[in-house]
């Protein structure tokens, strides 16, 4: 059943079939019309021709081509003039000329071979029958003219009508082709659209591939250095990974900012080449915001491969891709913003835990380390008692260089400090380190930045931090965030010195810098505590010493309060410089001072009073009016052995000793 539609199908369209049936339905009128007798044996034949056109049609060979069967039909139309007679005079010659402009319309071949069968078969009669010459001349010429123009005009037609068939195919498939882009166009954005553009770009080439049929595609990406670097790409075995805007057609876009369609690339001199096979280029800027952000490239082995439609669907695209790399880039940003001020937040909570500067700079180091993912950090603190700046702690470097001095406007640190600003080095060698440090163990070559730190108004030190790999500079965000890290860490130094300084002013004496009075209090209970816990095997020797500066009532009325306060000082530095750290030594009173030495005797406590005594008296205090006096110290000694548990008597009995020391004329030591 199936065979027998398909065949009549094909006898349905079989033009040469229906040609013959026209042919043979035209002749028959003619022959009727001219009142022939061979009406009969035409149509006869006729069935045999329509049979055989319907044989050569149906039939799988070189005979059911154009020509054979014009050639066929031809045939036909001469042996019914043979038949009949008299074929120059007769109507019948007209039926060449469908035959001639159906083979005009298969093409010129096949008109000129089909043209002359049929001049030959109109002249046949010249030889087969006895027909005059003259007319079948005038006759043939008129034929001969129709049969030529005829053929031409139809050829022409039917290549115009071929070319119109052309045009609508190129541009049907054009709009196809279109349609097409468009789709991937939008199947780009939902890509983009679907989460972060760095996971989208793969999955872009593989679209860029897969749908629109491009064979190489890459995209490039700028960085913060000024560079395209490649992000993504498909097609390529070798591929060029970097642009910096002086060669390419990427290069030319990059600082053009225009596209470009390259039809040859051998004809363009900036092509630079990742395939010897790629003939045909079009890059097209990725832009937002008047921000250039990359460049998208597509290449083509064919000359012409690629066409202004391809340059509109890649800008398109472009426009896509370039909307998406923004808002991702905002995002991380944003990201990176809260993730930093949460780290800040937390570095804030961790370096105020530590009350003490001392304790404080290595918790400071280390929690800068973490919150800008350096390798090495350096805090550089202003020593006051000196006047220069040292580093006070290190995290990630060679730790034998703490305590080092950085010499002025040396170093990313000295220069920072010197000019009270930001510095920053994205190859920072070791050639350019301070000169006191430059044989530290650390990397040769880093990316660095220094910042000053700055507390009530003053530079009291700097922050270094570097990366050991160049290729990973700190990024704007980072630098923005330095400052405000320093700003961070120099409030938790300013905050610890003050409370040190309150702490200290709350135990020592703020005149000679000795314990005062309520630390002299509390630390004679700890003692006195901690001995009544002790076994008297256990227990150590207490000595007490009481100085009383000598006659300083009189000093103060004769010299003034100012040079009184001077000699306070005076002695208070010589009691600092002469006793232990372990030993107490506080302001008692107005010029009396007492010193608790615990594990001395009290001959040792009498020995070193007379060292004190001497001392004071050899020391010149210097008058205002330039002269120069000594002043003396009476002190009186006493001291508890192991047995006793009790120290109620010690100051007791040492001021018993300092009264007999005054009242036996002052300025000397007397042990009770």
């Amino acid at each position: 059943m199936g065979v027998a539609r398909v065949a009549r199908r094909r006898l349905r369209d079989d033009t040469h079939v229906a040609l013959a049936i026209a042919i043979v339905l035209a002749a028959t009128i003619i022959e009727v019309v001219a009142g022939g007798p061979g009406v009969g044996w035409l149509i006869a034949a006729g069935i045999v021709y329509i049979g055989l056109q319907i044989v050569l049609g149906m039939a799988a060979s070189p005979l059911s081509r154009p020509i054979p069967r014009l050639l066929v039909a031809i045939a036909f139309v001469s042996a019914m003039g043979l038949v009949v007679g008299e074929v120059a005079a007769r109507p019948m010659v007209a039926l060449y000329l469908p035959i001639v402009a159906m083979a005009a319309a298969y093409g010129r071949r096949e008109m000129l071979i089909v043209g002359a069968a049929a001049l030959v078969a109109y002249a046949a009669p010249v030889v087969v029958l006895d027909t005059p010459i003259s007319p079948l001349i005038q006759r043939g010429a008129a034929f001969i003219v129709t049969m030529v123009l005829l053929g031409l005009g139809t050829r022409r037609t039917v290549g115009a009508l071929e070319a119109a068939i052309g045009r609508a195919r190129i541009s049907r498939a054009r709009e196809r082709r279109r349609a097409r882009q468009m789709a991937g166009v939008e199947a780009v954005g939902r890509i983009l659209a679907g989460g972060s553009w760095t996971d989208a770009l793969d999955e872009l080439m593989g679209l860029m591939t897969g749908r629109f049929g491009y064979r190489c595609v890459s995209i490039y990406l700028l960085g913060d250095d000024g560079m395209l670097r490649l992000g993504a790409q498909r097609g390529y075995e070798h591929v060029l990974e970097t642009f910096d805007g002086t060669s390419g057609v990427v290069g030319r876009v990059m600082r053009t900012r225009n596209s470009a369609l390259v039809r040859d690339v051998r004809d363009d001199p900036d092509y630079a080449m990742a395939r010897d096979d790629v003939r045909s280029e079009i890059s097209v800027p990725l832009i937002a915001g008047g921000e250039l952000l990359g460049v998208l490239n597509v290449e083509d082995p064919e000359v012409g491969g690629l066409d202004e439609s391809d340059r509109s669907t890649l800008i398109l695209i472009a426009e896509r891709l370039a909307g998406a790399i923004a808002l991702g880039r905002d995002r991380e940003t944003i990201a990176q913003r809260a993730s930093v001020f949460q780290a800040l937040a937390e570095l804030s909570r961790t370096i105020n835990v530590s009350l003490e500067p001392r304790k404080l700079y290595p918790v400071v180091v280390e929690a800068v380390a973490t919150v800008l993912q350096s390798d090495l950090v350096v805090l550089t603190v202003r020593d006051d008692a000196i006047g220069d700046y040292r580093i006070a702690a290190m995290q990630g470097g060679d730790q034998r260089y703490v305590g080092v001095r950085i010499p002025d406007g040396e170093g990313l640190s000295g220069r920072a400090i010197a000019d009270g600003r930001l510095v920053v080095e994205r190859r920072f060698s070791r050639e350019a380190f301070p000169s006191t440090v430059r044989g530290a163990t650390v990397s040769d070559v880093m990316t660095a930045a220094a910042v000053p730190i700055v507390a009530d108004d003053a530079i009291i030190g700097a922050l270094s931090v570097a990366r050991f790999d160049v290729a990973a500079p700190y990024t704007q965000l980072e630098l923005e965030v330095l400052p405000i890290v320093a700003g961070h860490v120099g409030l938790a130094i300013a905050n610890a010195e003050l409370l040190a300084k309150v702490a200290d002013a709350a135990i020592h004496d703020p005149l000679t810098g000795l314990f005062n009075r309520r630390h002299l209090d509390a630390a004679l209970e700890r003692l006195l505590a901690a001995r009544d816990r002790l076994d008297a095997g256990e227990r150590r020797p207490v000595a007490a010493i009481l100085f009383d500066l000598d006659h300083f009532g009189a000093f103060n009325k004769r010299h003034g309060h100012r040079m009184g306060d001077t000699v306070l000082r005076t002695f208070g530095s010589i009691l600092r410089a002469r006793f232990r750290a372990s030993d107490i030594v506080a302001r008692y009173g107005g010029e009396e001072f007492l010193v608790i030495l615990d594990g001395a005797s009290l001959d040792e406590a009498t020995k070193v009073a007379d060292e004190v005594r001497r001392a004071l008296e050899s020391t010149p205090v210097t008058l205002e009016d330039g002269g120069t006096i000594h002043a003396t110290v009476s002190a009186g000694c006493s001291a508890v052995g192991p047995q006793v548990s009790s120290m109620d008597s010690l100051l007791q009995v040492a001021d018993v000793a300092l009264q007999m020391a005054k009242r036996a004329g002052r300025n000397q030591i007397v042990a009770a």
